[in-house]
């Protein structure tokens, strides 16, 4: 049987409507899906904050000992903080006193106020001085070994919490094994209360967070650490006249470097000519055995790397 010329009309417009309809529900559902993927990655490239207090423990530990560290983000806070909210006091006085000598109708009066008012300032003063006096005294005799011992104990909690995160980003159980093992070197050594084998072994605690940043999309390459690494221990080394593995480090520094120079930024080619320069003057005193120039020239290079990783870090988020 043959289908009347309407019929068929209506059903070939059925199945056109159809398939319109199909088709703009997937074209509706495929940009939730590419937000979804979006999201995905970002969350999968942001660097836990385990990690980075890590690292920031670490360099703690290092600058309370007066090794050649970073700069410590918690102090940065506070020192801002700080300047920010000192001279506020300081103005309100003056205007308190502009007010009460305007209101005062007698001389009299003020003369015997500004009496009174001086006597207290001085007491007040001199209260202050000896204030200052017990609480330098006081911040001499504290121990640093105290803070070290209170920064190591949160440093294996703070391991303890990064490790399920390490461990879904397929960290090697070899580079898992070898930071534990480390962390534990340090707390042993820690206890002993010996300053340079403490620094040694917080120095190669930290040689293992470039690896651990390595598994993460950074905006700057972690290889930067890797080589305040070597910086850090070719000084520390030679600060106890273990020239031998400075000068092993000053080579490994300069491999590392190599690699790592042709990835900066052209706007950042002159930081980048500063630490190029200080690495090359680094290697020229461990090889004359100069622990002093060695310990100014290391402290120059560290600085130079923080600022060439920063500089890194401002550039990438203006790009996004």
């Amino acid at each position: 049987m043959r289908l009347k010329p309407s019929l068929s009309l209506l059903l070939i417009f059925i199945i056109a409507c159809t398939l319109l309809i199909g088709g703009c529900k997937r074209k509706e559902q495929s940009p939730e899906s590419q937000a979804k993927q979006m999201k995905g990655t970002e969350k999968s490239d942001k660097i836990p904050e385990d990690l980075e207090k890590i690292e920031n423990s670490i360099e703690k530990i290092i600058n309370v000992l007066e090794g050649p560290a970073v700069t410590i983000k918690s102090e940065e806070d506070q020192g801002k903080n700080k300047a920010g909210q000192s001279p506020k006091p300081k103005s309100n006085e003056k205007e308190a006193k502009e007010k009460s000598n305007e209101e005062e109708p007698r001389a009299e009066e003020k003369s015997q106020e500004y009496e009174s008012e001086s006597k207290e300032k001085k007491t007040t003063e001199e209260q202050k001085n000896s204030e200052g006096s017990d609480s330098e005294k006081g911040a001499a005799q504290k121990d640093p070994w105290q803070e070290i011992s209170s920064i190591t104990n949160q440093l294996h909690y703070e391991w303890n919490a990064y490790i399920p995160s390490a461990m879904k980003k397929n960290a090697g159980k070899d580079l898992i094994d070898k930071f534990d093992n480390s962390l534990n070197n340090l707390t042993s050594n820690a206890v002993t209360k010996d300053k340079n084998k403490t620094l040694l072994a917080a120095n190669e605690l930290y040689q293992y967070i470039p690896d651990f940043y390595m598994l993460y999309k950074t905006p700057s390459s972690p290889e930067i650490k890797r080589i305040r690494y070597y910086i850090r221990n070719a000084v520390l080394n030679a600060s106890i006249l273990n020239w031998d593995q400075a000068r092993k480090d000053i080579e490994n520094l300069k491999s590392s470097w190599a690699i790592y120079k042709n990835t900066i930024n052209a706007q950042n080619q002159d930081l980048a000519s500063k630490l190029d320069y200080s690495i090359y003057e680094l290697e020229k005193v461990v090889n004359e055995s100069n622990v002093y120039l060695t310990d100014i020239k290391g402290r120059i290079a560290i600085s130079n790397t923080e600022s060439i990783e920063k500089a890194e870090k401002e550039m990438e988020k203006e790009k996004q």
